[in-house]
């Protein structure tokens, strides 16, 4: 026994003292937490272990076990809690481990925490040691009252589980197990030792876990326990595997069985050619009133990639497209591609200095863009020495604004010109498109595609929705995004149609809906954000007018959607299978997708992203590259034929995330290359008994938010460098509906300048410049200083709530503030709205911004541009600005023809 003649009466002061002194060093710093992901949302109401799972360890292992403590100085205890010491390692891949031991048979009733930290390089012996140490030093403090350690250690209490340990390891033989149920935890693991006979127990909330999910953990434990007892000298931890041969071969081969043939040894653009044979007077695509079939979509292609030829685009060369999504937008990605080059999409709502970076970070020669983004774009190309020709592609000369610059400034007419294929030679290990994503250090990464990585995606898009030539895509993605390239280009290489809306119509539930039931889409994608806020107008309408007769598949993507929002769809429209898809841009977009065809349990605490994509291997990893079983989970990783070339111009990142791929027997190679990446998401999941996979959290500091993938590192690192701030940090409030709010919190150099609301008005405005508007956060505190963890960490749980400053409320005066605030209280959800209030910091964003200016421009009648929100953020502002625009309405904007040094060429 490891525990004697210990008293059981209340302590002496001094006593009490040097207890409460040892659990403040045992238990310093950051702990760890050590439970199991539930498959069940947490009752908010108290529920009680409930379920058990009984199991008998081997005879042949019992005996080695009984065998090995007699005449040792350990027990079976000890062997046993070392054992699971080492499980709990592996299944939580964590260095340190905190469990719950209850006190012995004839001392006081109370649980103890035993913290254990571990080193990939001990040997189980030695760990044994360790945890022998442990545990009758803490049992020696043992007294010590768990309530009271809680205070101490001013941990926060959470409704209906212990705050510090989830699991509690136990033997029946010696401990106390009648205080275990006011602990509340989730799972207990007991053993009995009778006639060298050792069975176990584990008890659970069958609120919490489903029966399946203990079954695995129990396996998973004997598996561990047999591999140390047999390996108890000499081996390493880190040799230790949960997962079993067949294990291990039923994920690797059977979860990714999904070999298939498709064309992706060719390019897009050839593939949409071979199309346009077909069917060349079927229509592709449509914006608003505007529609080209396939040959007339084909012929604009032709003359643009001729007229880029024109200007020696080398085949490779980037080729970056900024301007707002439309049908030129198709015709220059499909230009660029035929021509040989690499398009590269940027959001002309970017701020300046986010262009300017991608521009030269790209290293691109030729931009295409129009009107509407030319003046902007003539300013900032001025700081970007490589680009040297600047394409309009409107058709009108004259609304070509321009100013005095270098560049070749070329006006595109798809009246004129050779509208032949160009029959290049090129191949589907060519690059077809970069996409900029956010970069934790303060600057945006570009993801490279090839033309078969994309292909692959879009073909087993097809294969696994049974699309045809009936597809009606919904183009709603912003061009920035990776989801936009398969919604433009998937319809357009299988004789379907791309319906291109533009953002205001995305972000208007009504304009949206009507959309949908006018276009006949066949298929839409949405982020949650928009799906709920759609559902929500739809849950108002009658049945007859809330029919989608067109309507076969609805996906979300983009961001985790909730189980409540899946079932919300499937009762309006059960029909309908809904779609939850997921992947990184860095992958070709999605490589798993779950198809829901009925109601999830309303419990259930995730939706799950189902199976891997044709050619793609899914594996779930630990830190060391180990294959994950069944339910444990790990980092999610990828391979095949999506996967991507890396980051343009940046090494180390790629070096990082893409990797040769460790299991090579599964290799999945795009034809024609040689190497098989492995591409680490940083995205926590867990496989699912079925195949399917489970997505949990981040590893690293990276958020989607109403689709979008922001990494908090790059917010810091932006605020960081402003000159007024000493250090800053960004962090994500998510609430009981599961929408999620961007923070962030300052920490000013000088110490006056905190609460000083002008120093807050500078750093939104210093954002502005900078970051894109959903980068942006909704809120910004000052500090003196940010609260951190005993191990000098920062404390985001400790983070204050950020309060709405209280200001003096000025009531509208005039009919279009009062037009404007009745906008914002409706879309803002605010029961009154001051003059002076900042839309965006009273929550607003930029799909709220655009319900905002849609319901403007119908009030008005008049068009009224997106970032007029944006510039005039508070209803005196805009009010201001809407009264003059007005007063200017029947003027027309006269076309300024500025004499240039740049040189003029028309194609």
């Amino acid at each position: 026994m490891i525990v004697a003649n210990y008293r059981n009466n209340t302590l002496a002061p001094e006593e009490l003292f040097f207890h409460k002194v040892f659990w403040s060093n045992q238990l310093a710093g950051e702990l760890a937490e050590t439970s199991c992901i539930p498959d069940y949302i947490r009752a908010k109401n108290s529920t009680k272990i409930d379920s058990q799972f009984i199991f008998e360890l081997p005879v042949d292992l019992s005996n080695k076990i009984t065998k090995i403590t007699q005449g040792s100085d350990f027990s079976i205890y000890l062997l046993l809690l070392t054992s699971s010491v080492i499980f709990l390692h592996k299944y939580f891949d964590r260095d340190e481990i905190i469990i719950g031991s209850p006190s012995y048979q004839t001392l006081n009733d109370n649980v103890i925490p035993l913290r254990f930290k571990l080193d990939q390089q001990l040997t189980f012996k030695e760990i044994l040691e360790r945890v022998k140490d442990t545990t009758i030093k803490s049992y020696s403090y043992q007294h010590y009252p768990l309530t009271d350690l809680v205070r101490q250690l001013k941990i926060s209490e959470q409704a209906n589980r212990c705050p510090i340990f989830d699991l509690v390891i136990a033997l029946e033989n010696i401990h106390r197990l009648n205080t275990l149920e006011a602990i509340n935890n989730d799972i207990i693991i007991t053993f009995t030792v009778e006639n060298n006979h050792i069975k176990g127990k584990i008890l659970y909330k069958s609120s919490l876990f489903k029966q399946q999910t203990i079954e695995l953990f129990g396996k998973y434990y004997i598996n561990t326990l047999v591999a140390n007892i047999n390996n108890i000298h000499n081996c390493q931890i880190s040799n230790f595997s949960l997962i079993t041969e067949g294990g291990r071969t039923q994920i690797l081969q059977e979860f990714n069985h999904n070999s298939r043939e498709y064309p992706v040894t060719q390019t897009i653009d050839s593939l949409f050619e071979v199309q346009v044979n077909k069917t060349p007077d079927r229509i592709v695509v449509s914006y608003k009133k505007d529609r080209l079939t396939y040959q007339e979509l084909n012929q604009k292609a032709n003359q643009l990639a001729r007229s880029l030829k024109q200007l020696k685009i080398q085949p490779g060369e980037f080729i970056a497209v900024v301007k707002a999504r439309d049908i030129n937008f198709l015709i220059s990605i499909l230009a660029i591609l035929k021509v040989g080059g690499v398009y590269v999409p940027i959001d002309s709502t970017y701020p300046a200095e986010r262009i300017k970076y991608m521009l030269t970070n790209s290293q691109v020669k030729t931009v295409l863009s129009d009107a509407d983004s030319l003046e902007s774009l003539n300013e900032l190309i001025i700081d970007c020495p490589e680009v040297k020709n600047l394409i309009c592609l409107d058709e009108d000369k004259e609304t070509g604004r321009r100013r005095n610059g270098k560049i070749n400034y070329v006006w595109f007419s798809s009246e004129v010109g050779n509208s032949d294929n160009l029959n290049l030679e090129r191949k589907g290990t060519d690059l077809a498109y970069t996409i900029y994503t956010s970069g934790s250090t303060g600057t945006p990464k570009g993801a490279m595609i090839r033309h078969g990585g994309a292909i692959n995606h879009i073909y087993a898009q097809f294969e696994a929705l049974n699309l045809t030539q009936d597809l009606t895509f919904l183009q709603s993605a912003p061009a920035s995004s990776d989801i936009s390239v398969w919604q433009f280009l998937a319809p357009i290489l299988i004789g379907g149609k791309t319906i291109i809306v533009d953002t205001e119509t995305i972000c208007d539930p009504e304009k949206l809906f009507q959309t949908i039931q006018q276009e006949n889409i066949t298929l839409l994608e949405l982020v949650p954000v928009v799906l709920k806020d759609l559902l929500e107008y739809i849950s108002n309408l009658v049945p007859e007018v809330s029919q989608l007769p067109c309507l076969q598949w609805m996906m979300v993507t983009g961001d985790s959607v909730s189980v409540d929002l899946v079932n919300q769809w499937l009762s309006l429209y059960p029909t309908i299978p809904i779609v939850n898809a997921y992947g990184p841009s860095e992958a070709s977009d999605d490589i798993t997708q779950a198809i829901i065809e009925q109601p999830l349990p309303a419990n259930q605490r995730t939706v799950p992203i189902g199976k891997p994509l044709a050619n793609l291997n899914l594996y779930v990893l630990d830190k060391d590259l180990q294959v994950l079983p069944i339910g444990v989970p790990g980092e999610i990783c990828v391979s095949g034929y999506g996967v991507g070339l890396g980051y343009w111009r940046n090494e180390e990142k790629t070096q990082a995330s893409f990797i040769p791929n460790p299991f090579p027997e599964t290799a999945k190679p795009l034809p024609g290359v040689e190497t098989d990446l492995l591409y680490k998401t940083g995205d926590k999941g867990r496989w699912l008994p079925n195949g399917s996979i489970e997505y949990l959290s981040r590893i690293d500091n990276q958020v989607k938010i109403r689709g979008f993938r922001i990494e908090l590192g790059e917010i810091e690192a932006v605020l960081n460098q402003h000159p007024e701030i000493d250090i800053a940090v960004a962090n994500v409030l998510k609430d009981d509906s599961g929408d999620k709010t961007l923070l962030a919190y300052v920490v000013p150099k000088n110490i006056s300048l905190v609460n000083d609301s002008q120093l807050i008005l500078q750093l939104r405005q210093f954002l502005e410049t900078r970051l894109p508007q959903q980068m942006i956060p909704s809120a910004l505190m000052s500090l003196p200083v940010l609260p951190l963890t005993p191990s000098g960490k920062i404390d985001k749980r400790a983070l204050p709530e950020i309060q709405d400053t209280p200001r003096e409320f000025i009531p509208p005066q005039t009919v279009t503030e009062k037009t404007v605030a009745i906008i914002w209280q409706e879309v803002l959800k605010r029961s009154q709205i001051s003059v002076d209030d900042d839309f965006f910091e009273l929550g607003g964003h930029s799909l709220l911004a655009t319900q905002v200016i849609s319901r403007l421009r119908e009030q008005y009648q008049q068009e009224i541009p997106l970032r007029s929100l944006f510039e005039e953020p508070t209803v005196a502002k805009l009010a201001t600005y809407l009264d003059s625009m007005q007063s200017l309405q029947q003027l027309q904007t006269i076309p300024t023809d500025i004499a240039s040094d740049r040189e003029e060429i028309e194609l």
